[in-house]
């Protein structure tokens, strides 16, 4: 494991600067490390680089990865996946964390734990679980992550942009997870996760999604958004699943937000600061 001196010295280089890492990355460098990022995205360099941190190519961020400090964010999709795990084969960050989804779990109910069987029949998460395979004899910490949300990004964008649906039922519980805990757990994986494990990231209350959307209507003046059939719905917001971060916590990570009234709180909040 890395002691403090070392998490604060190896260079930290970020794959795929979206959301997350974005954050990550401009808290980590106002903190004064040396952060290197890449994205594709010509607002969030902007604002990654006001912040002090290096834009780089992919080709210059893998060349630089040997004895770095590693964060993957890139999805499947893009198809970088071997290209990622060849490099870094030859080149081997001192830590490399991959950022997955719980979406492996697939059809999964109830309980979900890093022992919980993963389903690979969806194309989905079967990327996934590829990019997972690729990168776990490299000694990366995997976390699986559940549903992000925070300033700008969730439920109550949505609900205001009047695009919000709930199944008729009121649906099962979903895990989510407010951005800035993920950061934090990010840090503390980098710093103690342990190479070739498992980590499943999300807050401690699961929760419907018409029990979500009340609480926001309420807080927000908001009549509630209209019911559709179940089966209409993404295959994503089908589930009924209560994901356990007890694995993570016993690292020594406490989410701030540890459900989804806090969490909405704190982000509208910000949201009102502009």
């Amino acid at each position: 494991m890395p002691g403090i001196a070392e998490a604060m010295t190896a260079p930290l280089l970020l794959l795929g600067c979206g959301y997350t890492l974005t954050r990550f990355a401009v808290a980590e460098a106002r903190a004064g490390r040396e952060v290197l990022a890449t994205t594709r995205d010509a607002a969030r360099r902007s604002v990654l680089e006001g912040a002090g941190v290096h834009v780089v190519s992919i080709d210059d961020a893998l060349s630089g990865a040997a004895g770095a400090h590693v964060v993957d964010s890139v999805p499947p999709d893009a198809g970088l996946d071997a290209r990622f795990a060849e490099a870094l084969s030859r080149s081997r960050p001192s830590r490399f964390v991959y950022l997955s989804s719980t979406g492996v779990y697939g059809s999964a109910r109830g309980h979900v734990d890093e022992s919980t069987p993963v389903d690979r029949t969806s194309a989905v998460s079967r990327a996934r679980l590829e990019a997972e395979d690729l990168f776990l004899p490299l000694g990366a910490s995997v976390m699986r992550i559940a549903g992000i949300y925070g300033p700008g990004r969730g439920t109550s964008g949505r609900l205001k942009a009047g695009t919000l649906r709930i199944p008729d039922s009121g649906g099962g519980r979903l895990s989510r997870i407010h951005v800035d805990d993920l950061v934090d757990a990010v840090r503390v994986v980098l710093e103690r996760g342990a190479p070739g494990e498992v980590y499943c990231v999300a807050d401690r209350r699961p929760a419907t999604q018409e029990e979500t959307a009340s609480w926001l209507c309420q807080q927000l003046g908001l009549p509630m958004p209209p019911r559709v059939p179940f089966e209409s719905l993404h295959e994503s917001l089908r589930g009924d699943r209560a994901i356990s971060a007890a694995k993570l916590e016993a690292l020594g990570w406490t989410p701030r937000y540890p459900d989804f009234t806090t969490g909405f709180l704190a982000a509208m909040e910000e949201e009102a600061r502009g």
